[in-house]
């Protein structure tokens, strides 16, 4: 005799994830009013420097040019911004898993940071 389970993945687990999705801080909403927006930044593409690449409860992957423009300055600087970006995301309770760096350093292909950072999910920071 033969007994065939059937576990549906569409249960209470996934509505909880949904739930807990649904109420998770927008960091690119934050990072707007915070870092990017215009009158924070003082420039109004601030926000090709800083960007939320993926979002989810437990990880966040942040995307940022290594240079940037800035305002008063010729030429480049130091794009500061993405580890302002990553400074909130630990007030947040995140931790950084890696830094990886992409790009060839060029106009067309500049050197770009990707910082992946995560929260254990028994953290004492709520999810909002």
């Amino acid at each position: 005799m033969v007994i065939i389970f059937a576990i549906s993945f569409n249960g209470p687990s996934s509505k909880v994830s949904s739930q807990l999705d649904r109420m998770m801080m927008n960091f690119t909403a934050l990072f707007e009013d915070e870092l990017t927006g215009e009158e924070a930044c003082g420039l109004d593409y601030c926000s090709l420097y800083l960007d939320v690449e993926y979002q989810s409860s437990s990880t966040v992957v942040l995307e940022g040019k290594l240079l940037r423009l800035a305002e008063g300055i010729i030429g480049y600087t130091e794009n500061d911004l993405i580890w302002k970006g990553v400074d909130l995301l630990k007030q947040e309770g995140y931790v950084i898993d890696s830094v990886l760096i992409s790009g060839f350093g060029t106009d067309t292909n500049p050197y770009t940071y990707h910082v992946i950072m995560s929260r254990v999910a028994n953290s004492t920071y709520a999810a909002e």
